[in-house]
Parts: C-alpha cells; sequence; structure tokens
C-alpha cells in the first residue's frame, strides 16, 4: 500500500502559483492519499503575492477540511522535532533552529502517519529523514519531480 503522501511548501508553490495547475492540484489533494500540512499552509499564506493566490488558499483549505487530511503538528511532534533539531547540532555543528524548524515540523508530522513528505529540496529533506529514520520514525521523502 502506498504511503500517504505530504506535500512541503516547495511542492505546493509552483502549482498555486499557476493558475492553469489549480483543477489537477485540488483532485491530488483530495485522493485521500494526500494530506496538507498546517506548517505549509502558514508558510504559503505567508508568501502569498495577490488576493486571488489567498482565496485558492482558503478554497484548498476548505476542501482539506472537508476530506479530514490537514496534518497539524502535535505535542509530541513539537518535541521530537527540537530532539531532531538538537541532535543535528551535536552531530554536525552549529546550526539555526529557526532556519529549519519548519521542516522538521513537516516530516516528524508525516512520520505519525508514516507518510512520505515531497519536496523539491529533496536533499535537505533527505538530511533530516535519515535521522528521524535513526531516531525511530517511519518516514520517507521523495522529489515533487517524480511525480510529473
Amino acid at each position: 500500500m502506498a504511503r500517504p503522501e505530504v506535500p512541503d511548501t516547495s511542492a505546493l508553490l509552483e502549482a498555486v502559483r499557476r493558475p492553469d495547475r489549480w483543477p489537477g492540484l485540488q483532485r491530488s489533494l483530495q485522493s485521500g492519499r494526500v494530506w496538507l500540512s498546517s506548517v505549509v499552509l502558514a508558510e504559503l499564506y505567508a508568501g502569498t503575492r495577490s488576493p486571488e493566490e489567498g482565496l485558492l488558499l482558503d478554497r484548498i483549505v476548505a476542501a482539506m477540511q472537508r476530506v479530514e487530511r490537514v496534518l497539524t503538528p502535535s505535542n509530541g511532534d513539537w518535541a521530537r522535532a527540537g530532539r531532531l533539531i538538537a541532535r543535528r547540532t551535536r552531530l554536525q555543528g552549529r546550526l539555526r533552529p529557526r532556519d529549519h524548524l519548519a521542516d522538521v515540523l513537516i516530516l516528524v508530522s508525516a512520520a505519525r502517519l508514516n507518510g512520505v513528505v515531497v519536496t523539491a529540496n529533496l536533499r535537505h529533506f533527505e538530511a533530516w529523514a535519515r535521522l528521524a529514520t535513526a531516531a525511530g520514525l517511519d518516514v520517507a521523502v521523495r522529489s515533487s519531480a517524480e511525480g510529473e
């Protein structure tokens, strides 16, 4: 059985910004296999460039809520994300947690579903996924280009 998919911001951004892709995006999100991270929603709303993009996001959120596929980090996810960031800092040296927190929250939330994070930033997420897997989480990553 295929893993649930959790697209990150980079995977959704182009589709959101290209109106010709909106119907396909909505079908994909409503398929039941795709979950929309509330972390990704915050990043997408923060980056809207027009009222139309904001309205599209409103429609996407409403559609995903109807099929109960909005994934929000739990208290445990926040704690696991903090522990993973601390571990990577110990292993690889200094890093700024705020630069990684959103991505690690997406990854840890996806692990709760035994899911796969779909991203255009594959190398970045692979490093975090290796660390998460070593910590006992069941999560994978794949390139958003693979689905095209």
